[in-house]
């Protein structure tokens, strides 16, 4: 395996985000603004960022700071918790690419006799929804049976659509396509799963050459991760497009 191309993940730290806001549910709380301390990390793949030094392959945590900002000063919530997790909620839509989000919410003096309140939300401990896209033409059927065998053991087998066959694309002198499509919870990250299917690939003898097109026992990507198109030749791939559309009907197809 080429180090080169594993994912090389570093931890962004947000801490101590000093705040106001209306916070509590009783009505003296309703009225009168609080105290509130937010911290927040995440992990990303820096691999691009540090090999270019360009600010456009890095996570931009000014840009999440300030809509945080937007999200909290002068609003109001009854319940830490809450808002603990319409922060978490809001760094995980803003990229596919962040990882491994931790949340702290603090509440100073919330109680007496007590120094501060807080809610930490773990990301690590949270699932994930991807839709894992399937592809052989190699002993297709026994191929599939042994990469869902694998698959499970990196989550729980949600929603799969039925299987079926399709013509080579681009390079078309080979054996036609068995193509499907499964949803899958797991506490993988996107950047985990993608290095997990790559072993799995490898291990049911999968052989990468210059013919991106050239036959293969068995084809892994992950197509969409908690919502966002991960697959960018979704176009290309009719059928595709309609495993989307079978497996997560909500999803909005901006093609």
């Amino acid at each position: 395996m080429n180090l080169n191309n594993l994912p090389k993940k570093s931890t962004i730290k947000v801490e101590n985000l000093r705040l106001r806001s209306y916070i509590g549910f009783v009505d003296w709380e309703k009225e009168k603004l609080q105290d509130v301390v937010i911290s927040y990390s995440f992990s990303y793949n820096t691999a691009m960022a540090t090999k270019t030094d360009d600010v456009q392959y890095a996570v931009n945590y000014k840009s999440i700071t300030k809509d945080i900002i937007k999200l909290v000063d002068n609003q109001s919530f009854h319940l830490i918790e809450n808002l603990a997790e319409k922060i978490f909620d809001y760094i995980q839509a803003f990229s596919p690419e962040i990882e491994n989000i931790h949340v702290k919410v603090e509440k100073p003096h919330a109680l007496r006799f007590a120094d501060n309140v807080m809610v930490e939300v773990n990301g690590d401990l949270r699932y994930n929804l991807a839709m894992i896209a399937l592809g052989s033409n190699i002993n297709a059927e026994e191929h599939f049976q042994q990469a869902l065998t694998h698959l499970q053991n990196l989550g729980k087998i949600v929603k799969r659509t039925d299987f079926i066959i399709t013509k080579a694309l681009k390079f078309e002198e080979q054996n036609d396509f068995l193509n499907g499509a499964i949803l899958l919870l797991t506490t993988k990250s996107l950047s985990d799963l993608q290095v997990e299917l790559k072993q799995i690939e490898a291990l049911l003898g999968r052989v990468r050459t210059e013919n991106k097109n050239a036959p293969r026992t068995i084809d892994l990507d992950v197509t969409t991760y908690n919502g966002f198109l991960i697959d960018k030749d979704l176009e290309e791939l009719p059928f595709l497009i309609d495993f989307v559309k079978n497996l997560q009907p909500e999803l909005i197809l901006n093609l």
